[in-house]
Order: structure tokens, then C-alpha cells, then sequence
């Protein structure tokens, strides 16, 4: 008999989680061992129908992170006869009575806490991460600097901590029609060679130093090309009104969010991306950028370290001067940037969406004894 499974998918269409549990509901479908029951948002049954055709579907009427989820979602599980319940965040709700097994992707919260609110979301955090670390069976996190935070800060017993890393979509190796690529370059303004970067606009993602980096390329170094901003950074915010008062012009592209088949002509595009953050708990960007054949310029710490290492091109995110050399150097060195390709599309192929799925069963039957 499989493992009767309740997956909390209310982050469904999130960024990051949202992409984490897409795959895991995609993987667990026509498993014969995995008897799949998905929470949902009201207005999320179709897509998880669609994700998940022989899967039970319960609709939970509770944003995350509000007081309701503390209810609302042990109350929809009341009458589930389920086995496990796997939370893909965090949040254990206060008063869920089933066994457990929670993903904590990263602890950002506690380094870079919302300017608005510091002290309240460290409160939260570290209750409910606490929380999660005692409650849950087995802890599932992405990345060994991860599952290193949750044992050095957390206290989190290491036996119970397993290190799933996310995969990558193969499908993102293959490259997009000539006729979809140059509709994008027109729709966008696009000028290759593209330098891409991926983010928003908190600290820790540090896109204003990619931003000084790539003004000093092209002032000191006269780099060809655009940087071209994806993701929460909108058209209009600051960053992009700071890049016109810079004289970058139209050498910055700040095109806000796009659809995943624009993001992925996006990588198509680029000639390399530069992901600089202060801090992740995984990096999907960059093993998305390896995947597509993309170089990668990245930072020499935590999880992006360890994805990057000996395959990407890692420097200080602090330094404006080694960011820009970075970006010239995979501009300009053909050697290097060939290296580097055929280096990411390895490590790319050894993390697969299928290998999570598997490495994410095993520790549900760790959680319910083997």
C-alpha cells in the first residue's frame, strides 16, 4: 500500500516554493507508492487537476502565515485518513494533529528581516522554524548551508535534517524557436549580448551592487550589451530610475515579471547570468542558467558556493570591481565561457525533479518508521 500523503499546495503559483511544489505534485502523480491528497486556495483546483489528475483535492479557505492556517487547515484534514502530512514551508499549524514532515528552504527572515516589521518577523521565525524542528518527524532543506543554519541556530537535531536539493526541468536545454527569440527581443527592446540577473528588490539580493558592476564594465571597460532585470524589480521602481540616472539608458532593461516561457527564451537569449546575492538558501536561477547553457557569475558564499563550485564564476558580492571583471570575463573569454558551459550543463543533469521526488519518499519512510 502507498503512502497515504496530504501535500500542502497553497503555494502553488508562488515563485520559489511555488516552483518546489509544482514538481513535487507533478512527480508523485502515476506513482504507485504515493496516494496524493493536495490543499489548495479556492481558485487553484484546476491547476492542481490538471498537475495531479488522480489526486484527491481539498480546498482550504486560509492565506499562508495568518491565524486562520492555524485552524482552517487542521480542520480540512480532520476527516482525511492520511498517513503524513508534508508542509513545503515552515508554518507547522498550531493545532494539526498529524504526523509531519516540513521543508524549511532557508531562514532569509532572520539575516534580512523586513525593514517594516524586523522585529516581529524574527519573532515569527524563529518560533515557528523552532517549532517546526521539534514538531515535524524529519526535516527536509535544500542545501547542506541550510541544514547547516537549522542545526547552528535552530539547535536542529542533524539525524532528522535530510538534504534534498532542488532538480531543474531538462527541458530548459532545449532551445527555443529563432522566430520566438527574435519576437522577444522585439517585444523587450533587447540588444545582445544579454547579462541577466534574476531577483528582486530586498537587501539580500544585492542587485544594486550588479547594477554598479555593470555601469563601471561599461564605463572602464567598455562592454557591449544590456543588463536585463527580471523578477520583482518592476519598470519604474527606484533601480530602474537610478540606471537612467547612471546614463546607462537603454543599455538596462527592467522588465519586472514574465512568464515562464519568456523567462526561459530569456536564458535562451543571455549570454551569461549574474546572480550576486548576499544570501540563499538554494539558488534556482543559476542551476535554471546551467541547465540552458548559460556561464554563471555568482557569489563565494553558502548554497551558492555550493552549487557553483567548479563550475561557475565566483566572487566577493560586495565588491562592485570584481563583480564587473567577472562579467567582462565571460564576455570576452571564449575558452572560459566554453568551460563553463559544458561544466554547468553537467552539474545540471545531476540534479534532476526526479531525483527530489525519490530523495523526498525516502524521508516520508523514514518519517513512518521505513
Amino acid at each position: 500500500m502507498g503512502i497515504r500523503l496530504a501535500l500542502d499546495a497553497r503555494k502553488l503559483t508562488d515563485y520559489g516554493i511555488g516552483t518546489y511544489v509544482t514538481n513535487l505534485v507533478s512527480g508523485f502523480e502515476g506513482r504507485g507508492d504515493v496516494d496524493l491528497t493536495l490543499l489548495v486556495r479556492h481558485g487553484h483546483q484546476q491547476r492542481a487537476r490538471r498537475l495531479a489528475p488522480s489526486a484527491r483535492i481539498v480546498e482550504v479557505a486560509a492565506g499562508e502565515y495568518t491565524i486562520g492556517e492555524h485552524f482552517r487547515l487542521p480542520m480540512a484534514m480532520w476527516k482525511e485518513e492520511v498517513d503524513l502530512v508534508h508542509i513545503p514551508h515552515y508554518v507547522v499549524p498550531l493545532f494539526l494533529r498529524k504526523p509531519v514532515v516540513v521543508t524549511v528552504h532557508d531562514i532569509i527572515q532572520l539575516y534580512y528581516p523586513p525593514p517594516h516589521r524586523q522585529q516581529a518577523a524574527v519573532r515569527y521565525l524563529r518560533f515557528f522554524v523552532g517549532r517546526a524542528l521539534r514538531r515535524a518527524r524529519r526535516v527536509i532543506t535544500v542545501s547542506r548551508t541550510s541544514r547547516n543554519d537549522l542545526v547552528r541556530l535552530f539547535d536542529g537535531d542533524p539525524r532528522r535534517i535530510a538534504v534534498v536539493p532542488n532538480g531543474v526541468d531538462p527541458a530548459l536545454a532545449e532551445r527555443p524557436p529563432r522566430e520566438e527569440l527574435d519576437a522577444l527581443k522585439e517585444r523587450y527592446g533587447l540588444k545582445p549580448p544579454l547579462l541577466l540577473t534574476i531577483g528582486n528588490d530586498k537587501p539580500h539580493k544585492n542587485v544594486d551592487v550588479v547594477l554598479r558592476a555593470f555601469h563601471r564594465a561599461v564605463r572602464h571597460r567598455r562592454i557591449p550589451g544590456q543588463l536585463v532585470m527580471v523578477g520583482g524589480i518592476l519598470p519604474g521602481a527606484p533601480l530602474s530610475t537610478r540606471a537612467q540616472r547612471m546614463g546607462l539608458g537603454e543599455r538596462v532593461r527592467v522588465l519586472g515579471r514574465v512568464p515562464w516561457k519568456e523567462l526561459t527564451g530569456l536564458y535562451h537569449l543571455s549570454s551569461a547570468l549574474v546572480h550576486a546575492a548576499l544570501y540563499e538558501g538554494f539558488g534556482l536561477p543559476i542551476l535554471e542558467a546551467m541547465c540552458a547553457g548559460l556561464p554563471v557569475v555568482t557569489s563565494n558564499l553558502g548554497a551558492m558556493r555550493e552549487l557553483g563550485e567548479g563550475v561557475a564564476l565566483l566572487v566577493n558580492p560586495l565588491s562592485v570591481q570584481e563583480v564587473a571583471e567577472a562579467m567582462e570575463r565571460v564576455l570576452v573569454e571564449d575558452p572560459l565561457r566554453r568551460r563553463m558551459v559544458e561544466a554547468g550543463r553537467r552539474r545540471a543533469a545531476s540534479m534532476s525533479w526526479e531525483a527530489t521526488v525519490e530523495g523526498t519518499v525516502a524521508v516520508y519512510r523514514e518519517a513512518l518508521g521505513g
